[in-house]
């Protein structure tokens, strides 16, 4: 089974909070998880339609069905236009929920047929 999460993370500058903290910061928020791609690119594209309120938002700047060769547009960023040195990073990830103990056993198949492969290379 497979739901889409997406996702915004911002990365700023911040005044250091004590001695050995870096200047630099990021926080990210989750917008919701969605059961189809289609309603996590259109609950996304009204996030960046908010998000043209406060930061430079180009009109191409959108998640798309299908984009180069086909697949999603699932990655929308300002980076190369901050707004005042904030930049932010709207993301769709398609997360995968499969069953623990299957991925265990075939985790094990997988280094067995891995030690075939090698004893075979070597010989």
């Amino acid at each position: 089974m497979t739901k889409e999460l997406l996702t915004v993370e911002f990365r700023y500058h911040d005044a250091p909070r004590g001695e050995w903290d870096s200047e630099c910061r990021t926080k990210e928020i989750t917008i919701g998880i969605y059961d189809t791609l289609e309603e996590a690119i259109e609950k996304g594209n009204e996030v960046l339609n908010s998000l043209s309120y406060t930061f430079e938002v180009r009109s191409d700047d959108k998640f798309k069905l299908k984009y180069l060769f086909g697949t999603p547009q699932r990655l929308v960023t300002n980076c190369c236009y901050t707004t005042k040195g904030i930049q932010y990073f709207a993301k769709i990830t398609q997360l995968k929920y499969e069953d623990l103990g299957n991925t265990v056993d075939e985790t094990f198949k997988a280094l067995e047929r891995y030690k075939e492969h090698k004893r075979l290379e070597e010989d």
